[in-house]
Formats: structure tokens, C-alpha cells, sequence
């Protein structure tokens, strides 16, 4: 009788087998691979940004203020209209320049000058932002959220400007004050960071030396509520993106030095109240870059362990965050006067 040649079913079972498990093996090599190439890209992304504000302070001799209020009042009223946030003035120092030069800067609207919720009126800006879509120096590979916008989701960034920080225990900080935000509850803003409401600072009130003060941080991660859902955006449709400033007119601890607004928001900054990646406390939740209440949400990331942040001499770090939260917040501060160490 004439032999087939083949394999037989057990033979063929062992080499699926095998590749099966080379696959396994080799899976987890790639997705390190991967993600190693997303932080590269973050780090990258940092690093630009910080390039940017530099070139900006070096033709106005001062860090871009973090957010800002419009000139102009809303119609019906003698308060301000949102002015933009610290990302529009150096779109062109990151080559949108093109963009920089369609957006409305200054004008009389119902509601919002720049990039609003999505239920208000006089969004004189928004149409622009959503046809740039996702500008990619603004968003983490690895980040979390809408990689795209509609009705209910505005373009956020992945990267916040440092305000300052709250409630330090190892210095005192006067430059604070508790905001209402849209009726949704008080939270703490700081004036004692490099990027503020309505104020530039000069790397010559960095005293605390640039290399020990933040500018930036990541924003680009879940926030975890307690029932074990997350939130990047509001689900009501009012989330706030990366053009998006303040209309108050002052800077912390005097936010709204004329008593009227009864509307302290401020977009797209944050001040250093807790650990990078801190988990929600019982009954709270961290509500995302784009909302309301966004001041204090800590400082986050979909990266192993930490978060990337810019410091003032333009380079970009790698924070655990495991790091002591008093550390966090004198590196948040550009003046306390205290002993840092290594970080």
C-alpha cells in the first residue's frame, strides 16, 4: 500500500499549538513597543510646546497668561465674553499660524467669543476649531477621550497650564481663591504658578529657578469616578475645549475684582491639589479637562506609572506618581523659596 505523506491531526494540533504561543509571547513585546513609541511622541509633544512658549516669551518678554478674558462685553450685559485660552496665542509658534489667522480674537457675540459649550450661541470661532480637528501637538497618543468633535464634544487638549498649587502644608500660599464655576460647586484656583488667568509671567519671577517649575502637565488620561466609570467630557454637552478661557478679569487671589460675574471659570489651566493618576475620594468625582469643574483635577495620564510634564528651562520630565504631593506642589510654584532635591 502506498503511504500518504502528511501530518496527522495531532501533529497539526502541536503546531498551532506552538504558534499560538509565540503569538502570546510576542504580543505584550509589541504593545510595549507601541506604547514606547506614544510616550516618545507625548515627550515630543511636551517639548514643542514648551519651544513654543518660549519664542513666545522671547518676542513679548513673557510667558503667554494661561487664560485670559475677551476686551469686549457679551450683548445684554457689561460682563466679559470667554477669551481664549494660552493655546490660541501660540498657534503660530507651532505652525497653525494658518488657523491663528482665521479665529475671531475680540468681538461683540451673545455668548461666547471663543470655542463655547455646544447649546450657546455666538460661537464665532467654532466652526474653525472643528474643521482644523485634532491638531496633533495637542493631544496625547496614548490619551483617552473623543479623538473627534460633534455637538456634544468640543476638541480638548491633552496638555494643562500650572496655576499654582493648593493648600501646601510645607510653605504658605496667599495667591488662592475658592470659585464658583457655572453653579457647580467651589474649587481652588492659585496665582502662584507660570501660567495664569489674565497675567503673564517672566521667567525672571521664576525665582525658584525655571528648571524646578512646571509650565505644563499631562491631562490625557481617565478620570475615574468611584462607581468605576470615567469621564473625559461632560454627557450634557457643555464641555469646554482647548480654545476656551475665562471672563473674569483678574488674577488669584482677586479673580473677579469687580464682583461680576458670578462665573469664575477658568479652561485649559489647573492647580495642583492632588498626586498624578489620584483616584477620586469617597463621594467625588475628577469631571474631566472640559468641565466646569476641572481646576483641580490632578494631573493624568494613560502612561505606566506617571505623567509627563515641561518645566520652565523647556525641558520635559517623566513625574511617578508615587512623588510626595508637597514635592508636586513646590515644583507647581515658582516662588516658595523651598528645597526641591531631585524628582
Amino acid at each position: 500500500m502506498k503511504r500518504r505523506i502528511g501530518f496527522t491531526l495531532i501533529e497539526l494540533l502541536v503546531v498551532i499549538a506552538i504558534i499560538a504561543i509565540l503569538i502570546a509571547l510576542l504580543l505584550p513585546a509589541v504593545q510595549q513597543a507601541r506604547e514606547a513609541a506614544r510616550r516618545t511622541q507625548c515627550r515630543n509633544n511636551l517639548k514643542q510646546l514648551m519651544l513654543a512658549v518660549h519664542n513666545y516669551h522671547d518676542v513679548y518678554n513673557a510667558f503667554v497668561p494661561g487664560c485670559m478674558h475677551a476686551a469686549t462685553p457679551r450683548s445684554g450685559g457689561n460682563s466679559s465674553s470667554f477669551g481664549p485660552s494660552f493655546w490660541g496665542p501660540l498657534l503660530p509658534y507651532f505652525e497653525q499660524a494658518a488657523l491663528f489667522n482665521q479665529l475671531t480674537w475680540n468681538g461683540l457675540s451673545p455668548g461666547y467669543v471663543n470655542e463655547g459649550p455646544a447649546t450657546s450661541a455666538g460661537k464665532l470661532n467654532r466652526p474653525f476649531v472643528l474643521a482644523a480637528g485634532i491638531i496633533p501637538v495637542m493631544r496625547c497618543p496614548s490619551g483617552t477621550g473623543p479623538e473627534r468633535t460633534s455637538d456634544s464634544f468640543e476638541v480638548q487638549a491633552h496638555y494643562a497650564g500650572i496655576s499654582g498649587a493648593a493648600d501646601p502644608v510645607d510653605f504658605t500660599e496667599p495667591r488662592v481663591t475658592t470659585v464658583t464655576e457655572g453653579g457647580g460647586g467651589p474649587s481652588i484656583l492659585s496665582g502662584g504658578g507660570m501660567m495664569l488667568p489674565n497675567r503673564p509671567v517672566n521667567l525672571r519671577d521664576c525665582t525658584d529657578g525655571s528648571s524646578n517649575t512646571m509650565v505644563f502637565g499631562e491631562m490625557s488620561g481617565k478620570l475615574i469616578r468611584l462607581d468605576g466609570t470615567f469621564s473625559f467630557v461632560t454627557p450634557s454637552g457643555t464641555s469646554h475645549g482647548w480654545l476656551m478661557g475665562t471672563r473674569v478679569r483678574g488674577v488669584p487671589p482677586t479673580l473677579d475684582p469687580g464682583n461680576t460675574e458670578n462665573d469664575d471659570r477658568c479652561f485649559n489651566i489647573v492647580t495642583i491639589r492632588y498626586r498624578p493618576n489620584q483616584t477620586p475620594f469617597a463621594n467625588q468625582n475628577f469631571p474631566g479637562m472640559g468641565s466646569n469643574l476641572g481646576h483641580n483635577n490632578p494631573l493624568n495620564s494613560s502612561h505606566t506609572g506617571g505623567v509627563f510634564v515641561g518645566l520652565g528651562d523647556g525641558s520635559v520630565r517623566f513625574i511617578t506618581e508615587n512623588m510626595h504631593l508637597e514635592t508636586l506642589k513646590k515644583i507647581a510654584t515658582r516662588d516658595d523659596g523651598q528645597p526641591v532635591g531631585e524628582f
